[in-house]
């Protein structure tokens, strides 16, 4: 398969590149800083661009057959790239007719918290305001896109590794006190094996360890 994967440098990212190299598929990381992909494949091709720049996501987007945007905010930074960044990618998958979008997002989006205490979503609203907040927007422009798309929201991650267990779902229970974890390893594998199925296209799904 042909995937793009946006936001490749993260932590997210670079587990979503490296394991579907593994897997045989035809890899093109979007990156704004090359230096800091260390991956060296045949099956890999990397390009330098920013989604703020429209102009610049059409290549890394043009021929493919699905989108992984693991697009994060950078520390103290307040360009908008996770919520105008997904706009403009959005748009580059409407110009190259690319349909499948799979997106990583956060837990404290949308409903994912609203079985969550009193303490817990002042939290949110309060020390993740800014960063939520894009994600909401981000989530907004995906469920209006058009497209086949799949939100994941993980809990706390950790850079354990893989599992291989975990569960999902649209309203799955806890405090944020007491947050289980996963690994970025499972979430790109959770990820992946999406390719080869529709199931849970349209939906907005947390995920976290057993």
């Amino acid at each position: 398969m042909q995937l793009a994967v946006i936001g490749a440098t993260g932590g997210t990212g670079l587990q979503v590149v490296g394991q579907a190299l593994e897997r045989g598929h035809f890899v093109t990381a979007f990156v704004r800083d090359p230096a800091k992909l260390k991956l060296k494949h045949i099956n890999l091709t990397v390009l330098t661009g920013n989604v703020l720049e429209p102009d610049t996501l059409l290549p890394a987007v043009r021929r493919q057959d699905a989108v992984i945007c693991a697009v994060g905010s950078r520390p103290g930074k307040t360009d908008h790239a996770v919520s105008e960044g997904t706009k403009n990618l959005i748009a580059a998958m409407h110009e190259t007719g690319v349909r499948r979008l799979l997106l990583v997002s956060s837990l404290g989006v949308g409903e994912s918290f609203a079985d969550a205490s009193l303490s817990s979503k002042l939290f949110i609203k309060t020390v993740l305001s800014g960063p939520i907040a894009e994600k909401e927007i981000q989530e907004e422009a995906v469920r209006n896109s058009g497209l086949d798309w799949l939100i994941v929201r993980p809990t706390r991650l950790n850079n354990d590794s893989p599992k291989g267990s975990y569960k999902v779902g649209e309203h799955l229970k806890f405090s944020l006190f007491a947050m289980p974890q996963i690994s970025r390893a499972d979430v790109a594998a959770f990820l992946l094996d999406q390719l080869d199925s529709n199931h849970y296209v349209g939906q907005a799904l947390t995920i976290t360890d057993k």
